[in-house]
């Protein structure tokens, strides 16, 4: 294979560093409200992709799928960058062909973005902050192509020092951008001065004591998680950033009176406060997309029948302002459980979690808990949401299912009990018993069920347990919800409705 010439391998790398100072000047722009620009390419792989090829990734992948979207958007964008460069250092492929090139990748991940996902990407916005990308490419292969090509024939040393010192400056932005987007994501957290409390709270949660044997167990679960752990899924890469002061809930469709909520006049409602067990539909048997959060805010019935429903309404329809839209039956809307929630564990709910309003919806995965909500819209038709349309279950009812948190996976054994102890969840029908099986399903026992926190959250368990020895050792776990029905055993993955099966803990007894 032939290899490149020192003036092509010198462009390349030039033009990768270009390309990284452009997007570290990029990002900055993004933190004062613009789209980063590589993100609306990301955003349009996600919205075009098909189910065929979506579902698979994200079970293979969980949540790091995002995470490699953005990573290879971004490789993507520096092989561009380099590309140019190498152009750049051509003597013959000056002028507009080098312009052409710095363009390209900033151009096509705005026009492709406004093709696929112009509902969450602003055209204005996002041309601003590719024009701020461009420029800043343009500006810093303006600097380091001349210097380059100076340098030619300037002993090696003189050549890697200026490439490394590029890279330095390159690496101190992008170390810079770190501490400042901190900043600006605390400010956008405060958008509106939201206050920290509910105006009118007609119902506060009870939350029994917790148990005192599972609380002092190193690492079991908490009973509430905090703001910061709870799990995160959602299709866009671009996180709305909502100014409260402009930001209305409309509620209208198939309704005699249509109207709209400003969020000062969400708040001046009468409220609830709920705890809430959270689940991804795509959460694998044993996995951590759950969390339980003390949700405060407005049910659904008062907002619905302040509207009046037509007798022949079918679906509620949620539309979020980043353009995601899933529904569930009017019944399930009207039920007291169901509500529009603006704060969480006490604070105003975070962006991440859906800012400056959300639905939570009892007994359903979280796909349909709408989060960034701006809209309610009554339908009389069996309305098929964005994820339905890939084929995933329309109703969404949570299985029963049990999580195995204690022992690790290497159990340190002195001769005494080891504490086996995980959580329980079946949605609204809750939890009746939990029991563990040592011998692969031949013999059962029963754990100890703490105090569930509230009628829609899960449930924490513990049992003693004493090994026969050192050595391998298998643990199966399963729940009996509160209708008596059993997890059933059978494992099947996540798409489209839902993992089933017992989670199972392999783990070797060592002792000492």
């Amino acid at each position: 294979m032939q290899r490149l010439d020192p003036r092509t391998r010198t462009g390349l790398l030039v033009g990768a560093l270009a390309m990284f100072l452009a997007l570290d000047v990029a990002f900055l722009a993004s933190l004062i409200g613009l789209p980063f620009t590589p993100l609306a390419l990301g955003q349009a792989i996600i919205d075009v992709l098909p189910g065929a090829i979506s579902i698979p990734l994200i079970e293979t992948l969980q949540y790091w799928a995002k995470g490699g979207l953005v990573i290879g958007v971004l490789v993507l964008f520096l092989a561009a960058g380099a590309l140019g460069g190498a152009l750049a250092v051509d003597e013959m492929r000056r002028g507009r062909t080098v312009a052409a090139a710095v363009a390209a990748p900033w151009a096509t991940a705005v026009v492709l973005g406004q093709l696929f996902a112009s509902s969450r990407i602003d055209l204005v916005t996002s041309v601003i902050d590719a024009a701020v990308g461009v420029a800043a490419h343009a500006l810093v292969l303006a600097f380091l192509v001349p210097a380059s090509l100076a340098r030619e024939s300037a002993p090696a040393p003189g050549r890697r020092r200026l490439l490394l010192n590029a890279a330095g400056v390159a690496a101190l932005v992008a170390v810079g951008v770190l501490p400042i987007s901190r900043v600006f994501a605390g400010a956008g957290a405060k958008i509106g001065g939201v206050p920290q409390a509910a105006r009118r709270l007609a119902a506060r949660a009870a939350i029994p004591t917790a148990d005192p044997q599972i609380e002092a167990l190193a690492g079991v679960t908490a009973r509430i998680t905090a703001n910061e752990d709870h799990y995160t899924v959602d299709t866009t890469l671009v996180k709305p950033r909502v100014d409260v002061a402009t930001w209305k809930l409309e509620i209208g469709g198939n309704v005699d009176r249509p109207y709209a909520l400003t969020y000062e006049e969400l708040l001046d409602l009468e409220a609830v406060e709920e705890v809430r067990t959270l689940e991804c539909i795509s959460n694998p048997v044993g996995g951590e997309l759950i969390g339980t959060a003390v949700w405060t805010g407005v049910r659904m019935k008062d907002l619905l029948e302040r509207a009046g429903p037509r007798t022949n309404s079918y679906d509620v329809a949620l539309r979020s302002v980043d353009g995601y839209e899933d529904s569930f039956a009017i019944a399930k809307a009207l039920e007291p459980g169901t509500i529009v929630a603006y704060l969480m564990n006490g604070v105003t709910v975070p962006q991440d979690h859906g800012y400056p309003a959300r639905v939570l919806v009892p007994d359903i995965y979280g796909m349909k808990n709408v989060k960034w909500l701006q809209q309610i819209r009554v339908e009389a038709f069996d309305f098929k949401g964005y994820w339905q349309k890939q084929g995933w279950n329309d109703k969404a009812v949570v299985h029963t299912n049990t999580r195995i948190d204690l022992p690790s996976r290497q159990i340190r054994w002195s001769g005494g009990e080891v504490p086996v102890a995980g959580i329980a969840f079946a949605g609204a029908r809750g939890i009746r018993s939990v029991e563990l099986s040592f011998d692969e399903g031949k013999t059962w026992r029963a754990a100890t069920l703490e105090e569930p926190s509230g009628p829609l959250t899960w449930r924490r368990w513990v049992q003693r347990w004493t090994p026969t020895g050192p050595g391998p050792v298998t643990i199966w776990a399963r729940a009996t919800d509160g209708k008596g029905d059993v997890q059933t055993p059978i494992q099947r993955e996540p798409y489209p409705d839902g993992a089933t099966g017992y989670h199972v803990l392999s783990a070797q007894v060592i002792v000492v």
